[in-house]
Formats: structure tokens, C-alpha cells, sequence
């Protein structure tokens, strides 16, 4: 043992260490890319061969939020095309968000829980924020979206995030009710309103 440990403890700088360490675990804090060296590596090629089709790591990373968020777009297409009203393609559409993020956790979690990448905001290219749009049009359907149905499209987009969200990262807990009849209540609930 060292004499730091053997010294009787100090609860004022216990409770100090806990301030702070909670005040930098807090933080939000941006996602942390794998440089073009280790994407390069990873591939097999070598670093230049990454810089001849990308000029930098953050157009590396638009491409691929550019993917996924295509793939989760697929995703949504294809569950709507069967749709025979606006109830059904809203609850296509939520079903489908809600699988695919649960189905590909890390990359739900590159699209929707990092900080928006200022490239992203430049070019109204932030995943997920059309959804809004696409929902109001529908829950106002056969008028123009009000107000009041943007407002709802929010609740009901943040509302089916947060089960995505609180499923992947709540690891090892048991849900009481399947995925898909919690989507089923929680449109529901706002279609009703």
C-alpha cells in the first residue's frame, strides 16, 4: 500500500471527486470517428487509397450517414407501400423506424444520438427531422399539415425515439410488452387526441 491510502479518508474531497467527475461525465460530447488511417487498415488498403475518394474523415462520415439514413429510408418505403390510409402508413412508418433502430443500434445511434454535424445542417440532410414532416402530412391528411399536426408529428417522433432509445441502451432488461403493440398504443394514443 501506498501512504496516500493508508491516510484516514477525506469526505469533503470524496464529495469534491463526485462534483467533479459528475460535472465531466455530463458533458455532451462529440462521437469520437475512427481516423482514416484505422478505416483504412480495417479495409485493407492502404491510408492514400481512403484519401482518393474522400478528401477528409468528415466527408467519409456524411457519406455514411448518408447510407444509413438511406437504408432506414428503404426501410420506411417498403412498410408503407401496403398502407390503406393515413392510420396505416403512420403506424408503418413508426413500426418501421422503431425495427430498424433496434435492428442496427449503432447506426440509429450515429444518426440520431450524436451531435448534428454542421455539413448536415448546411444541407437540410439532418436524419430523422423529415420524418416530421412526412408524419404531419399524414395525420392531416387529405388537408395541409396545421400547427397542431406538426406538433403531434413531433410528439409521436420523439415519442417512438425514446422506445427505440431506451431498448438499445437498457441492455439485459425485460420488456413487459413486444416492440410493435407498444408502437400500436403509443400512435394511438396521439392519433386520438
Amino acid at each position: 500500500m501506498n501512504a496516500e491510502s493508508q491516510q484516514p479518508a477525506n469526505p469533503g474531497l470524496k464529495t469534491r471527486l463526485i462534483e467533479v467527475a459528475t460535472e465531466l461525465l455530463a458533458r455532451p460530447r462529440d462521437m469520437k470517428l475512427p481516423t482514416m488511417r484505422a478505416i483504412a487498415k480495417s479495409a485493407g488498403v492502404a491510408p492514400g487509397a481512403a484519401y482518393r475518394h474522400f478528401d477528409s474523415q468528415d466527408e467519409l462520415f456524411l457519406a455514411v450517414v448518408t447510407n444509413l439514413f438511406g437504408q432506414l429510408e428503404v426501410s420506411i418505403q417498403k412498410a408503407v407501400q401496403s398502407a390503406q390510409s393515413s392510420e396505416e402508413a403512420i403506424m408503418s412508418t413508426c413500426l418501421a423506424y422503431a425495427t430498424w433502430g433496434t435492428q442496427n443500434s449503432g447506426g440509429f445511434q450515429l444518426l440520431f444520438e450524436t451531435t448534428d454535424d454542421l455539413n448536415l445542417q448546411a444541407t437540410a440532410q439532418r436524419p430523422g427531422v423529415h420524418l416530421i414532416d412526412q408524419l404531419a402530412v399524414l395525420l392531416a391528411t387529405p388537408d395541409l399539415p396545421t400547427a397542431d399536426d406538426y406538433v403531434r408529428a413531433t410528439r409521436l417522433w420523439t415519442s417512438v425515439h425514446g422506445l427505440v432509445s431506451l431498448r438499445i441502451h437498457k441492455l439485459g432488461m425485460t420488456w413487459p410488452v413486444a416492440l410493435e403493440s407498444e408502437i400500436e398504443s403509443l400512435v394511438r394514443v396521439i392519433l386520438a387526441k
